[in-house]
């Protein structure tokens, strides 16, 4: 009989999370009886005449805190985290905590919060609202709790503000995503005839130290490199305001300069909850490769991503730059990297948005049409199916029959 699983810390740490699994493997090449045990009742396929992995001793922490594999666990742990571009002057000190808290399915702590503060119904974070964390995290009774306190159902979300491909990413758009057929219901019924929201602009409070920075960031958006180096000279550490607007506004000597000064490419701006630079540097039909090669000289890694888990491999295969794709893999891109919004690959980012040519390419460097860790429906066939793509249908179910099991 399988132990109950342990809760999860408070706060978990992937950091943890690994040493514990390290831990693990060393003590069971130890033969440590504790260990042994540990792997026996959650990795059975183990045998005597197999040598452990760190893949296996991950495997079995997972399964210890009630996930079916490593992935899982990881998806789950990173989605309660606080992303680093959290811009708490703009979406306030208590939306992480409460958007983690409907996450996880907390109903007590949630309805604490509303107490203290019953518009946390509608928060945002990169114009995601409470019943989008409640749809992802598959949570019918947390999706009850909110609608019953004015939850917007038809809140606009992330690519229904920022994506062209497509246009509706409300939570229940969401649900029917993921055919979470109750879910879909109970919101049907709350948006009614109910035209799509639009997320009211916010703004963060005032301070001396905002303006300075706003206004570093209009100079830069200008490209006012002579106004940009005089507010540098005078204020030490203003280089970093600026490197976000420099690069999306293609500015590129501008963007040297204030990597020269001392602005920092690895760290998060206000508005990378949306596009980091090196997603706008390489997401225009016209990809920006000498300020994306700017960035990576500078630190930044091709797999870093926005706060929700993005890499710029999913935002250019969704847009379908091919070149911009086979750019980023040649630099080391991983074309089987998971966002947390839509649990995909950049292959079903693709198949999702209907971009034949991407699929093709993505095939051809090795992205597999099937994994065997996939959510069914987020699968590529699955999204090229629901959006009704059959020419992609088409190429992935080629694919799949050709392709060796996972």
């Amino acid at each position: 009989m399988s132990s109950p699983a342990s809760p999860l810390p408070a706060r978990p740490s992937l950091v943890q999370l690994r040493k514990q699994a390290k831990e693990l493997l060393r003590d069971y090449r130890a033969n440590d009886r504790a260990a042994l045990a540990r792997v026996q009742e959650h990795h059975p396929r183990i045998t005597s005449e197999r040598r452990l992995t760190l893949a296996d001793a991950q495997l079995v922490v997972a399964r210890e805190y009630g996930f079916s594999s490593w992935a899982k666990l990881k998806h789950h742990v990173e989605s309660v985290q606080r992303p680093a571009d959290f811009d708490e002057p703009l979406w306030g000190r208590a939306t992480w905590p409460f958007l983690a808290a409907v996450y996880k399915g907390d109903e007590t702590t949630v309805r604490q919060m509303l107490a203290r503060d019953s518009s946390l119904a509608r928060a945002e974070y990169a114009y995601l609202q409470p019943l989008h964390y409640a749809v992802r995290g598959g949570r019918i009774g947390m999706v009850r709790l909110l609608l019953d306190v004015g939850a917007d159902p038809l809140a606009e979300g992330w690519s229904g503000r920022f994506g062209d491909e497509i246009r509706d990413d409300t939570p229940l758009a969401r649900a029917r995503d993921r055919e979470l057929n109750e879910i879909v219901a109970l919101l049907e019924a709350a948006a009614g005839d109910k035209p799509r929201s639009v997320a009211p602009e916010r703004k963060a409070p005032s301070t001396p130290e905002r303006e300075l920075e706003d206004e570093m960031m209009r100079i830069c958006h200008r490209s006012e490199i002579d106004r940009a180096i005089a507010m540098i000279d005078r204020h030490p550490g203003i280089a970093q305001a600026g490197l976000y607007e420099a690069v999306h506004q293609n500015h590129p000597q501008l963007v040297r300069i204030l990597l020269e000064r001392g602005a920092k490419a690895t760290t998060p701006w206000r508005w990378a909850c949306w596009y980091t630079p090196l997603m706008h540097s390489l997401r225009y039909p016209k990809p920006r490769y000498d300020i994306a090669q700017m960035l990576l000289d500078h630190g930044v890694d091709p797999n870093e991503t926005n706060g929700m888990g993005m890499t710029t491999l999913h935002i250019v295969a969704g847009q379908g730059t091919v070149d911009a794709a086979r750019w980023l893999l040649d630099r080391g891109a991983d074309i089987h990297s998971r966002d947390r919004e839509f649990e995909s690959t950049p292959l079903a980012w693709a198949a999702r948005a209907g971009r034949a040519d991407m699929v093709r390419f993505l095939l051809s460097r090795g992205a597999r049409a099937v994994r065997a860790d996939d959510e069914p429906w987020a699968t590529p066939i699955a999204w090229a199916r629901r959006r009704n793509h059959l020419e992609v249908v088409s190429l992935l179910l080629k694919e799949a029959r050709t392709d060796p099991a996972p």
